[in-house]
């Protein structure tokens, strides 16, 4: 069965430090999750892939008039890059183009960050980019956007601040930026394990978890807790004779836009129609919260994950949509999955220094692993799959408009 403290444990290992993509801290993570999945039986291996990554060598936002003051600044990774640069400061709300100045040296402060079609018009107009945290209450982010905006986009240094130092710099009239960052390939890799179907084994169930967090954050709940309750269920079904085979992935580079899993899903893609689902697992472990999914599939998937909820006693959210998570490179290319995830006040702090493993907590991994662990193993072996294997055009479209607006993946 299903062991929740056991998933905690995990957790708490892995949240031990930042394991940003390319990192000392993402190649110990990979480590101990090889270590948890052998001692389950299993004998994983890592497939190797390529991506950029940015290092930030200097940051700093400084009012000049009316008055003169340092404001603390988090910067956006691969957003641009200015040795200094000077310039009056507009409110541009929403990059709503009415409050965008049509000339000059300027720099803009937004409510939040632009999709790729707005940072696309502000790049080619502003000198750099100012985002207010969406709370009072929040720390500061540390997120990049994908770095094919910096490359079809052009430079827009960007940076974020809280709340309330965006409600003072209202009062600014001019402030100088310094935001200097440099960009390389690194080699990262996904981990791979499999416990192949005694009955029907060319039928792959592929269960998924990010393991990467973003820079310098622990990562507790996006995604340790999701890859602890991975490393937990394969401990739990290598016990199990089970009829289709299940193989566990585990990606890196998700927060840098799925890298991990979009170059899975390139190296895989003749393989792809053999993938009766993918259940994805991002973001868990919040100590107070509750049990939700998403379901990019057909409407009978929904019905079945409702259902198995119903049988097993748990109140569960679902919704039908994409998720900002490795799910959606498989959506993209017509392989429905079921995300879950745990809803928590913990959400708050995701992509900041705050998401930290004092939000974790075993009763977070009880009824989420109990439920996906009993999913899983009733498709496994159920004799037809209990659900149409399809993706909707609807939800298709979705994908679609997920990489080519978000992510600028497609033209």
């Amino acid at each position: 069965m299903f062991e929740h403290e056991y998933a905690y444990k995990v957790a708490v290992m892995l949240s031990s430090k930042p394991r940003f993509t390319g990192t000392p801290g993402e190649e110990e993570a990979r480590r101990l999750i090889v270590s948890e999945l052998e001692k389950s039986g299993y004998s994983p291996k890592m497939e190797e892939f390529s991506t950029k990554v940015y290092e930030v060598n200097n940051v700093d936002l400084r009012v000049r008039e009316p008055f003169n003051e340092e404001i603390p600044a988090s910067p956006l990774g691969f957003s641009g890059e200015t040795s200094g640069v000077e310039a009056d400061l507009h409110y541009i709300e929403n990059s709503d183009r009415v409050l965008i100045p049509g000339s000059g040296n300027w720099i803009g402060l937004a409510v939040g960050r632009p999709p790729a079609e707005q940072w696309k018009f502000l790049a080619k107009r502003a000198s750099g980019l100012i985002i207010a945290e969406g709370t009072p209450y929040r720390s500061l982010s540390h997120v990049a956007v994908p770095w094919e905006w910096r490359e079809k986009f052009g430079s827009l240094p960007a940076v974020y601040v809280s709340y309330w130092n965006a409600v003072r710099l209202l009062k600014a009239k001019k402030v100088h930026l310094v935001l200097e960052q440099e960009y390389r390939d690194v080699n990262s890799y996904n981990i791979i394990a499999e416990k192949s179907g005694s009955k029907y084994p060319e039928d792959v169930i592929l269960v998924t978890a990010h393991y990467d967090s973003v820079k310098n954050v622990p990562g507790a709940t996006d995604n340790a807790g999701g890859t602890a309750l991975v490393v937990a269920l394969a401990s739990a079904l290598s016990k199990l004779g089970l009829k289709r085979t299940i193989r566990f992935v585990l990606f890196s580079g998700e927060e840098l836009g799925l890298r991990g899993s979009l170059a899975y899903v390139e190296k895989h893609k003749d393989e792809l129609k053999n993938i009766s689902l993918v259940v994805n697992l991002d973001v868990h472990g919040g100590v107070l919260g509750s049990s939700a999914s998403i379901v990019s599939g057909s409407k009978s998937l929904r019905n079945y994950v409702e259902a198995k909820a119903k049988e097993i006693g748990v109140n569960l959210s679902v919704s039908e949509d994409v998720m900002s998570s490795d799910s959606t490179s498989f959506v993209w290319r017509g392989v429905p999955a079921v995300n879950f995830f745990r809803s928590s006040g913990s959400g708050a702090d995701i992509h900041t220094e705050k998401d930290s493993l004092e939000h974790l907590h075993p009763i977070a991994f009880q009824l989420i692993g109990h439920l996906v662990f009993k999913f899983i193993v009733d498709i496994a072996n159920s004799e037809d799959l209990p659900y149409e294997k399809e993706v909707p055009e609807e939800i298709k479209k979705k994908a679609d408009e997920y990489f080519k607006k978000r992510l600028a993946l497609v033209d």
